[in-house]
This record gives C-alpha cells, sequence and structure tokens, in this order.
C-alpha cells in the first residue's frame, strides 16, 4: 500500500527534479551561445583596435582607453607583468595569432594579441561577469521555471485533494438522507481505503434505512389487522340483541387477537433488546436433551390436533448458556414444524453431540421453500407465499438467529418446494462459554 505522505513526497521530488533538469538545459543551452556572444564582440573590439591603430595617430595607451566601454576592458601588459599564458601561448602571441582562453573568476574569454610592441588583452570589466551578463535570461528561465513549477504542483495538489472534495460532498448528502451515495475512486493509500468505508457505510446505512421503511411498515400492518378485528368484534359486543352464543364467539375472537398483540409486542420487545446485547448475561448449565423434550411437550396439544408422528433422536448433552432463551429457540422451531407440516405429517428431532460441540436438527415434512423465501427467511417479518393462511408475525426466526449468535452457534435452513425443510443450530460447546457461568 503506497501512503499518501509517500506519493506526495515522491511527487515534490519529481518536481525538484524537473526543475534541476531544466536549469541544466538552461545551462547548456545558454552558455555556450553567451560565449559565443562575446567571442563576437572582443573580435570586434580588436579589429576595432587595428583600425584605431592603423588609420589614426592615437597611441597604444589611448586606443585602450577609447575601446574600455562600460562591459569590455582593453589593456596592454607591462614588460614584467606575470601573465596567464603560457611559452607556447605567449610565442603564438609574438608571432602575430591571437589566443583565447577562459579568463578567471567567471568573466568569460580572455582574448590575447599583439600590438606593435604591447601585448594586448580584452575581457570582461571586473565588475561584469559572465553570470552578470546572463542574469537576464537567467532570471527570464528563473521565472518560467516557477511558473511551470507552480502550475505542476497545482496540478499535484488539486488531484490529491480531489478524492476529499468527493467525499466533502458525498457526506453532506449523506448528512442530507441521501444514501444512494458512492465514490468511485480506485486506489490503495489512505485516501482510497477511507472512500471504501465511506462506500461500505453509505450502503448499509442505505440497507438500514430500507430495513426501517420495512420495518415500520411491517409493524403497522401487523398491529393493523388484529386491532381493526377487535374494534370490529367490539362493536358488535355493543348490540342488545346479539345471541348469547354470538357474544362468546365474538368475545373469544377479541381474547386470541388481544393474545396475539401481546405476543407481537412482546417478541418486538426481545428482539430489539437481545439485538443491543453483544453477550449473553445469564449463564447456567443444563441438559439441553432434556430442554428439547420438554418444549416438544409443552407444545403437545398442537402436534396431537394435527396428528404429527415423531423421530426423535436425543444424544445426552449438557451446554452452558442462557437456558430461557434456548428454550424460546425450540419453541419457534418445532413450533413453525408443526404449523407447516399436513395432518398426519412426521417431525424429525435430532440432537448429536460431537466433540467440539452440538448440533441441533429439526425437520418438517411440510410444503417447502422457494428459493427467495430461503434467502430470506431470517429477516424480520419477512414470511413467503408458503407462509399465507398461517398465523404468525414472521419475527420468531429472527429471534432463533439472534439467540443463536448471542450463543456463539450458527442457525443453517435446507428447503426445496414440496420436500419440506430442515433447520440445523449448531452451538460450541467451549471453555470460554463453559468459564462464563
Amino acid at each position: 500500500m503506497k501512503r499518501i505522505s509517500v506519493k506526495l513526497a515522491i511527487a515534490f521530488i519529481f518536481l525538484i527534479l524537473i526543475s534541476s533538469l531544466l536549469s541544466f538545459i538552461t545551462s547548456a543551452v545558454f552558455m555556450p551561445s553567451l560565449h559565443h556572444e562575446i567571442r563576437q564582440n572582443q573580435e570586434a573590439i580588436g579589429i576595432l583596435i587595428r583600425d584605431l591603430s592603423e588609420r589614426t595617430d592615437l597611441s597604444n595607451e589611448e586606443i585602450a582607453e577609447i575601446t574600455s566601454w562600460f562591459t569590455y576592458e582593453t589593456r596592454i601588459f607591462e614588460p614584467d607583468e606575470v601573465l596567464e599564458l603560457d611559452e607556447e601561448e605567449l610565442q603564438r602571441v609574438r608571432d602575430g595569432g591571437v589566443v583565447e582562453k577562459p579568463a578567471r573568476r567567471f568573466r568569460g574569454i580572455s582574448t590575447y594579441f599583439l600590438l606593435g610592441n604591447d601585448l594586448m588583452r580584452i575581457q570582461l570589466q571586473p565588475d561584469h561577469t559572465v553570470w552578470k551578463m546572463a542574469a537576464s535570461r537567467i532570471w527570464f528561465s528563473g521565472i518560467s521555471f516557477v511558473m511551470i513549477g507552480s502550475i505542476l504542483i497545482i496540478f499535484v495538489v488539486r488531484h490529491a485533494v480531489k478524492p476529499i472534495i468527493k467525499l466533502t460532498n458525498a457526506t453532506r448528502e449523506i448528512a442530507n438522507g441521501n444514501f444512494d451515495v458512492s465514490i468511485d475512486h480506485h486506489s490503495k493509500d489512505e485516501i482510497g481505503q477511507l472512500t471504501n468505508h465511506f462506500n461500505q457505510m453509505a450502503n448499509e446505512l442505505k440497507q438500514m434505512e430500507t430495513l426501517r421503511k420495512d420495518f415500520v411498515s411491517n409493524v403497522s400492518h401487523e398491529f393493523k389487522t388484529p386491532i381493526a378485528s377487535i374494534q370490529g368484534f367490539a362493536r358488535l359486543l355493543q348490540k342488545d340483541d346479539l345471541p348469547e352464543e354470538d357474544r362468546k364467539e365474538y368475545a373469544r375472537i377479541i381474547v386470541e387477537e388481544s393474545g396475539r398483540l401481546s405476543h407481537l409486542t412482546s417478541n418486538m420487545l426481545k428482539l430489539s433488546k437481545l439485538e443491543n446485547q453483544e453477550i449473553i448475561q445469564k449463564y447456567e448449565r443444563f441438559y439441553l436433551d432434556e430442554q428439547i423434550r420438554k418444549s416438544i411437550l409443552l407444545l403437545e396439544p398442537e402436534w396431537e390436533k394435527k396428528e404429527i408422528k415423531w423421530d426423535i433422536e436425543l444424544d445426552r448433552a449438557m451446554i452452558c448458556g442462557d437456558e430461557e432463551l434456548l428454550q424460546q429457540v425450540w419453541i419457534n422451531l418445532i413450533g413453525n414444524a408443526i404449523k407447516f407440516s399436513e395432518d398426519g405429517g412426521r417431525i424429525l428431532v435430532e440432537l448429536q453431540h460431537p466433540l467440539d460441540g452440538v448440533q441441533i436438527k429439526v425437520r418438517d415434512s411440510g410444503k417447502g421453500m422457494s428459493r427467495e423465501t430461503k434467502e430470506r427467511v431470517f429477516e424480520k417479518f419477512y414470511q413467503g407465499e408458503e407462509a399465507h393462511g398461517i398465523e404468525g408475525s414472521g419475527l420468531g426466526l429472527s429471534l432463533v438467529k439472534r439467540i443463536v449468535e448471542l450463543h456463539g452457534g450458527e442457525v443453517e435452513v435446507d428447503s426445496e418446494p414440496e420436500k419440506g425443510s430442515e433447520f440445523t443450530v449448531l452451538l460450541p460447546v467451549n471453555e470460554s462459554i463453559t468459564d462464563q457461568k
């Protein structure tokens, strides 16, 4: 993963290298041309000096003074003065030639020649070095480099800030309640990680908003039906000429519907509490096989009425957990198996106890589930087409899943249409759970 600080460091190093390269190129281009210009100027001065010597009666000293202007200096060397020429170069000058060689202290090129008996030298004035002559060009180049560097820095900064601006705008959309927000940014640095987390958060918020709307809709629907039923039959009970038999029937329906409301409210409160709970608060040791048998007996009125046949295979198993919550699991699973089984159907309840935990299976011989129902069966208030006409709130399996998860387990469903359904609960039996007693 490339950190954003590393990226910025690389970008600025790159800018420095580019600036240095441009400076080197400028020097490589300007300096030869500047030396060429100095050489041409000094050759022109030399020609002027010879013309003045041949066409006028001016002395060499006067000619040297006349040709020493603002930029260049013409000087006559004394015989005993130390020269910068070696013997070979000095001999060439004495033979009437011209010698050019680099001057000291960045003063360009020195041109040596003989005028009469005097050794002459032309070079830049002491206070006018090559760098001063090149100052204007270098200054112009410097401004150009600053402009180019500024443009590159602006580009780098805009590129670095662009995803942050996107995040700011997207955050504003989230704050306004628009959860259909996604940022397209592909990188592995901190900004990329932040963007991925933001997209994940926005997606989860969107799902939560959808669940909230569905929850409100489902709760309204679940409460509306029994309340409407209670109101309707309560009005009928107000009639003075109502037969006693009808009065009892209407009262029975009101009691059933109020019980349904009470059960629904209880399940909602219980599920809400469990969803906000991270650990089991009450641990106790108990035999799981005995608890499952007790749950089957509690449901006896329901399965006797449908003449259900049982296949019960329960290994002896002691577990540590919340006994009351786990009994709710078996009541819901076995109760659903009874509700969705046909009259005279068969239900399998199996408990196996391998070394690493316990496995409980509840299989019915009912209508089974479609693929969509199987995928959504643990959602709050969800009831598939197979459940139409069968009393229920759609909260039971959500409770089952949450209780099992709090115990560190898993719950799975396997079902096909017309082939029944099988729910499998896996619960761990380990020291970490046992020691929390």
